[in-house]
């Protein structure tokens, strides 16, 4: 009997280099692919 392939979702969050990070994951995966990207505004201080 074959394996089932039960799919992965993925929260990534990086201080810098967020959206290459996400794209190197999303490359190493087959068939995988980013949903969204979210990010925070420019004055957001370490979320105080």
């Amino acid at each position: 009997m074959p394996t089932p392939k039960i799919p992965i979702a993925t929260c990534l969050w990086f201080d810098k280099n967020a959206e290459e990070a996400a794209k190197f994951y999303a490359a190493t995966f087959p068939n995988s692919h980013i949903i969204a990207v979210h990010k925070s505004p420019a004055d957001y201080h370490n979320g105080k």
